[in-house]
């Protein structure tokens, strides 16, 4: 059994594992003994960087909302982007991830709500939110967006990415599967509706809900 792995390459080796794991069998039924004899080490050598299995599973959803923030961030750092364009970007880069990462993205927020005790857990998911509130404030300030509550735009900014994503997944499991460029082409204009609305109205303006 080789124990070659220093100890920061074995943690992130069983990492990728168990994420690999995840979308292809679950993590229901594996046990940190049969991951370590997978990458070939010594499961002892696994517990010292994991003390148990929910300390990799919430490892897992960890990594999983620092890759999603990266790429959320990642997308708004054009500096030739409106804020309305920074929210379309970073919107569309959380249902892409969602896209490719389905069970992730659900065993993140799974994890997140059990995980109430996780001050780690809590603060990755807070600083992926901080990123969607940092550019709705932003274009707040540039007179872009409505002049509401920052943390409640932000909120049904999350809410309505992460349903696309949830539901868009679900045209990808049917008989006749959903191309991923026309489901990424569905996104972008159920945001695009969804940015109508956070516009802010001149004086005068009338919705088409406001006629009725």
């Amino acid at each position: 059994m080789s124990t070659s792995y220093h100890h920061g390459d074995l943690k992130s080796a069983l990492l990728t594992y168990a994420m690999t794991q995840l979308e292809s069998n679950g993590l229901g039924a594996l046990s940190m003994r049969d991951m370590a004899k997978a990458i070939d080490v010594s499961h002892t050598a696994a517990y010292r960087h994991f003390a148990d299995k929910r300390a990799l599973l919430e490892a897992v959803a960890v990594q999983g909302f620092e890759t999603l923030r990266c790429a959320c961030e990642q997308a708004t750092q054009g500096v030739e982007l409106s804020s309305r364009e920074r929210l379309l970007a970073c919107g569309l880069a959380y249902v892409r991830f969602g896209l490719d990462n389905p069970k992730l993205l659900t065993h993140m927020f799974t994890a997140l709500a059990q995980g109430e005790d996780s001050e780690i857990l809590a603060g990755a998911g807070a600083g992926l939110f901080a990123v969607l509130q940092n550019v709705v404030a932003q274009g707040q300030t540039q007179g872009q967006f409505r002049q509401e509550d920052v943390r409640e735009l932000s909120y049904a900014c999350w809410a309505i990415v992460h349903g696309l994503a949830m539901l868009l997944n679900m045209d990808r499991t049917r008989v006749t599967p959903v191309e991923p460029a026309a489901l990424m082409d569905r996104a972008a204009k159920s945001l695009t509706v969804f940015l109508d609305g956070m516009y802010r109205q001149t004086p005068g303006t009338i919705n088409s809900t406001q006629r009725y």
